[in-house]
């Protein structure tokens, strides 16, 4: 019975012991063993005797210091950051230690933001975003993660999360011109085409000679319906940059809006002698072409544009009403019935495709072909009720 009292009393004892409140004193001893453990890297060890001190004086900057140290060693950022936050935010700690914590913030930006590269190079975004929400957290005065945080949103498709991301870069440093250009992009992707606009506009006046800027400030101005300056714009970029192709298509673009299809022809040339195969580039020279009544060669390049995108109705609409004037009304009727299977709600389609059926009606009247004639007209009849049918109904 004795000895069972013993015991009972030794358990109490125990559980008291446990129970006791650590001083400033068994701090003190554990920040020792702390300072011995790190000199030996021991930093599991050294971390258990940290808490312990921060348990016995929470006030204890050093002892915050040393762990946002240790946690930085244990890849454990999110604790490192809080224990440094902690310190910083204190009078002693700011003046002691922030010389020696910057080094380490600065470290954990540096290789979340290279990450974070290599994953948007990757096209692994989600993992981008990841790495750049950490760096962001570690130093949120960067404009560069702000930047990276923008393109990842927009390539996952969340267009405003990437506007967001680059209007805070435009706002941690508005001396950056890029800044400017990537929220103009983005802009355009959202096609709010006037704040685009604004941007390029902001971006060509950081760097006046930067031609690429120029060049998208002359797209968002021709989609505003600014054709003038966007002219202008375009001038100004081919007079910095006379042979880089986006340049000359851009003002070549923009010369065959303003009409003059002969300045139009020539630049687009240039860029057809060195991309044959940029369609977009075909279907304005042969715009140009057309308008300029070189009816042959408009014909060649609206075909190879066609064939190397057959989805491309404007270019089977333009040669379909080609083939009409040159009296090739089979070869016509067959392009524009490309035209409405593309897009069945084209009104001036239909129209077209109606009016070609009528001139083959005719000249197979003239000729007598009676029945072929009847059936032509049948299909001028049918595609003009259709044409009709949508412009009621407010068809484009």
């Amino acid at each position: 019975m004795l000895a069972l009292l013993l015991l009972a009393s030794l358990g109490t004892v125990q559980a008291y012991a446990a129970k006791k409140k650590i001083t400033k004193g068994d701090a003190k001893i554990a920040k020792r063993s702390a300072h011995l453990y790190i000199s030996q890297r021991l930093f599991d060890k050294a971390l258990a005797q940290l808490l312990v001190v921060i348990e016995g004086d929470p006030e204890d900057v050093q002892a915050h210091f040393m762990l946002g140290e240790i946690y930085s060693e244990k890849n454990m950022q999110d604790e490192m950051r809080k224990e440094f936050e902690w310190v910083l935010a204190t009078k002693k700690g700011k003046k002691k230690y922030a010389k020696k914590i910057q080094p380490y913030l600065d470290m954990w930006w540096s290789r979340n933001y290279n990450n974070a590269v290599r994953a948007i190079g990757a096209e692994d975004y989600g993992a981008a975003i990841e790495s750049l929400q950490k760096a962001i957290a570690l130093a949120p005065g960067k404009p560069m993660s702000y930047q990276a945080l923008g393109v990842a949103y927009l390539n996952m498709g969340q267009a405003q999360a990437g506007i967001d991301a680059y209007e805070k870069a435009v706002e941690l440093d508005s001396t950056e011109a890029s800044s400017f250009v990537n929220l103009g992009r983005a802009y355009m992707n959202m096609k709010n085409y006037d704040e685009a606009t604004q941007c390029f506009a902001r971006a060509h006046r950081l760097a006046p000679d930067n031609a690429g800027f120029l060049n998208d400030l002359a797209r968002a101005q021709q989609f505003t319906g600014d054709t003038a300056a966007a002219l202008e714009s375009a001038e100004k970029a081919l007079a910095i940059e006379p042979d880089n192709l986006d340049v000359l298509m851009m003002a070549g673009q923009m010369q065959l809006l303003g009409g003059d299809y002969e300045q139009a022809a020539g630049l687009l040339e240039r860029v057809a002698a060195q991309k044959p195969e940029d369609v977009d580039n075909l279907f304005n020279l042969a715009e140009c072409y057309r308008n300029l009544g070189r009816v042959d060669e408009a014909v060649n390049l609206f075909l190879k544009s066609v064939q190397a995108n057959p989805q491309d109705a404007d270019a089977w609409f333009r040669l379909g009403r080609i083939y009409e004037k040159q009296g090739r009304l089979t070869e016509s009727i067959e392009a524009l019935k490309m035209v409405v299977s593309l897009r069945p709600t084209s009104v001036k389609g239909w129209q077209a495709l109606s009016r070609s059926w009528a001139l083959l009606s005719k000249e197979q009247s003239d000729a007598g072909m009676d029945d072929a004639a009847s059936a032509s007209a049948k299909s001028a009849e049918e595609a003009y009720n259709m044409s009709t049918s949508l412009q009621e109904q407010g068809g484009g």
